[in-house]
Formats: structure tokens, sequence, C-alpha cells
């Protein structure tokens, strides 16, 4: 043996300096951090409040057209609160035909366990009625759809008390 070669009284191990266990910990502190952080973010991740939003987005031209159509006919669309259900009155300038029912659609722009579905069947004349209740106050995005997808109403409304109306001319 070299007697060169053999560690002198004054040095340590390596795992012996606490500098070094300092250089260690910050960058390991680092790596534990950010894969608590991505674990978060993976098990609280946001749904998206469209489900199908792939086939949304490929029917937008076709629900454009269908929108210009009802502007074209001046539709218009009263929503009431009448009891324990929804009466509707639908009106247009032009002489179109009474679709069978109506598919109303109020969505809440965050939280989708506010949203309203309607299903409205028509009476007689411009009348229609359905089960549910209208959303007492706050902003929508209104959709209403007629059997057939021939024309469409598309709008923000502010719901107040218990009428919507959907169809009349925004000012900007």
């Amino acid at each position: 043996m070299n007697p060169d070669s053999l560690p002198q009284g004054d040095e340590l191990p390596w795992y012996r300096y606490p500098f070094l266990w300092l250089a260690i910990l910050l960058p390991a502190t680092s790596v534990v951090g950010g894969l608590t952080l991505l674990y978060i973010a993976i098990v609280n991740a946001d749904t998206p409040v469209v489900d199908e939003w792939y086939k949304e987005g490929r029917g937008i031209n076709r629900s454009v057209e269908q929108e210009r159509l009802a502007a074209r006919l001046g539709v218009r669309l009263e929503l009431a609160q009448v009891g324990a259900g929804v009466q509707a009155r639908l009106t247009s300038e032009a002489a179109i035909p009474m679709p069978d029912t109506l598919s109303v659609s109020l969505r809440h722009p965050t939280l989708a366990d506010r949203d309203v579905t309607l299903q409205l069947k028509h009476l007689e004349g411009p009348l229609y009625r359905g089960d549910g209740t209208l959303p007492q106050d706050g902003r929508r995005k209104a959709t209403v759809t007629a059997a057939g997808d021939h024309w469409r109403l598309y709008q923000t409304v502010m719901a107040q008390g218990d009428n919507v109306v959907l169809g009349e001319k925004q000012t900007p």
C-alpha cells in the first residue's frame, strides 16, 4: 500500500459534508413539489362544459345558417313560468308552419349543474307547453331548435323573474 493513497486524519467521507446535502436537497425539493403539482392538476382537471365539443364545432357553419334563417323569418319565443310548467308563445314575422315540438336549452356560462333543458309540445296556434322550471336569475346562453332543425334561435339572455324572451332585436 502506498501511504499517499490512505485517507488523512481531517478528510471525511462525502456523505459527512453538510453543504453537499444542502446542494442535493434543493433540487430534490423542486422535483417533489413539481410531481405533487402535476398530481393535483391531473386529479382536479376541469371538464369541458360540452362533452361532444368536436361535433359541436363541426356544426357551427350549419348553425349559423339556421340562425340567419330564424332572423330572416323574425322568429321570436316568449317563455313564461306557469305553475309547475313552462308555457311558450312562438311568433314570426313570416308565415311558418308551427313545429310539433321545440327544444329549449338555457345553459349557464360556467356551471353545468345550473343548465335547464325543456321539451315544449305544441298545443294550439302559437302556444307550447312543457314541464320544468325557468332559471330565476342570471345570464344564460339560450338555444331554441324546432323539430326538423330548419331554424334555430341562439342568443345570450338575462333570466329575470318568470319570463324569458328570445329572438328580439339586440341593441348594440
